[in-house]
């Protein structure tokens, strides 16, 4: 590859860049190691703006976006995950926090997911039953409080031939749940066409993106929007089989709309970010029986629809590096918070491209020195034969402007093949 960007200086700059990740996904060396910083509220901290102003308006980023690609000039850009604060107020969000005056909280105050229970012990059966009704009827009026009336609805009365059937959607209480969906619904939709518009404002810039479709594990999703994270981990040594029913239906849906998002939008990538499949949280075997086989599925279908995986390994992962070797060759891009990066190139290299190395506290605190030596040792360990990324450890807050400087530097420094 290195040879035909040498000779191609008539390539787009967003064909290079996009060769030089293909090459790092299929386990080559391309020119040099793909420099890949996963940021977050960094878009906006970094260049002086609150989290509370971009929550409430996107396009206050589009400025400090386009700064940051002149600034930092990265292989693959993360689309900046913020949730949009008036829909949020407008729905009565129940299982999150965000700064600003209906929490209280400071204006750079980071969005939180807050870990609630919507199906209970005793509520297996129903759900089970009908889970779409009980999304419906239970989950969605505790979790949205404005959508309080759908408690009301019985689809069975609604699909009958009597038309009495539909008054049900004038009745008071529903016909306001389904009006403030309405109003919530459109209030997204305009943040999700500014979001689109400055991912194409990237794109025109010469930058691939990442992070636009995105997708949790389907017993991340289960856990974290019906039966609460810390339950479902401790139902898995309870009722091993009621976890699988359940999670191996949700897949059963969530994975064909996933990658029919990700085709609606045009992704290369697919975002897949994990958290409940830790270390800390499961043994190696409950995650091989129950974690594992639906997020086996859900990569294998983006793969399988032309789709790159880029599986974000939340936590402590020193015992999932077998488990992971079992997908497509040269199609995934796994990256890393906490793993023994030596064991992952060694058990993952030729099969997945490995990602992360860079803890973010070193971008905090430094010093410099730290920085060029960790970028140095990571890439002696990680670049030969190709198939790393250089990526950070958590998502980016706000770091110091210097030391981001110095690994960026160190990357293209010490990254050529």
């Amino acid at each position: 590859m290195s040879d035909q960007i040498s000779e191609g200086n008539a390539l787009a700059p967003i064909a290079i860049r996009s060769m030089r990740v293909k090459a790092a996904i299929e386990c080559r060396e391309g020119d040099r190691v793909p420099f890949i910083p996963t940021t977050n509220n960094f878009n906006a901290l970094h260049y002086g703006i609150s989290i509370y102003d971009v929550m409430k308006d996107y396009k206050f980023l589009k400025p400090a976006v386009m700064k940051y690609l002149e600034e930092y000039d990265p292989d693959l850009f993360y689309t900046p995950a913020f949730f949009p604060i008036d829909p949020m107020e407008l729905a009565q969000h129940a299982s999150a926090r965000w700064p600003g005056p209906y929490y209280n909280l400071p204006v750079n105050t980071p969005y939180q997911y807050v870990d609630q229970e919507f199906l209970g012990d005793d509520d297996w059966d129903e759900y089970l039953r009908d889970p779409s009704a009980f999304l419906l009827t239970k989950v969605l009026p505790k979790k949205f409080k404005s959508y309080d009336g759908l408690q009301y609805i019985s689809l069975p009365a609604a699909s009958g031939h009597a038309i009495f059937g539909q008054a049900i959607w004038g009745a008071p209480p529903v016909k306001k749940a389904l009006e403030n969906m309405i109003r919530t619904g459109e209030m997204a939709l305009k943040y999700i066409d500014d979001m689109t518009e400055l991912n194409l404002s990237v794109i025109q810039a010469g930058y691939p993106v990442f992070g636009s479709a995105v997708v949790g594990a389907p017993f991340d999703e289960f856990a974290d929007y019906v039966r609460g994270l810390i339950t479902l981990c401790m139902d898995i040594k309870t009722d091993p089989e009621l976890v699988d029913e359940a999670v191996n239906r949700w897949a059963d849906v969530s994975i064909p709309a996933a990658v029919a998002n990700a085709k609606m939008q045009h992704a290369q990538y697919g975002f897949i970010p994990l958290h409940a499949g830790v270390d800390n949280f499961m043994s190696v075997d409950d995650y091989n029986k129950h974690y594992w086989p639906t997020l086996k599925r859900l990569i294998c279908a983006y793969v399988d629809a032309g789709i790159t995986p880029v599986v974000i390994c939340e936590g402590k992962y020193y015992t999932r590096l077998e488990t992971l070797t079992d997908i497509p060759k040269g199609k995934v891009i796994y990256i890393f918070e906490d793993v023994d990066f030596a064991e992952a190139k060694r058990i993952l290299g030729g099969t997945a491209c490995i990602g992360g190395g860079m803890p973010t506290q070193y971008l905090m605190s430094g010093p410099k020195e730290r920085v060029v030596e960790q970028t140095k040792r990571m890439l002696d360990i990680c670049a030969p034969g190709g198939g790393f990324v250089f990526s950070n450890s958590l998502a980016l807050d706000d770091v110091d402007r210097g030391l981001m400087e110095t690994w960026q530097e160190s990357v293209l420094k010490y990254g050529q093949f």
